[in-house]
């Protein structure tokens, strides 16, 4: 019994290399996809938040002029 580990013949070495390289590029494309994907989100948050701070800006306004008219 041989728990040492094989090292691979230079040809699987360097399919293997090649199949990492390809790997870490896809893992890097769709870290870029998820960035994108993250900063929409938050953009769309954004604004969120500024249609309900005019829309509640708007109905003080209307509620202030409907008290003193």
């Amino acid at each position: 019994m041989n728990n040492q580990p094989r090292i691979p013949d230079p040809e699987t070495a360097q399919r293997l290399l090649a199949n990492l390289r390809q790997t870490h590029l896809e893992m890097c494309e769709f870290n870029l996809e998820l960035e994108a994907i993250t900063a929409r989100v938050e953009y769309d948050i954004q604004q969120q938040r500024i249609n309900r701070a005019r829309r509640s800006h708007l109905s003080l306004t209307t509620e202030s002029t409907e008290l003193s008219g």
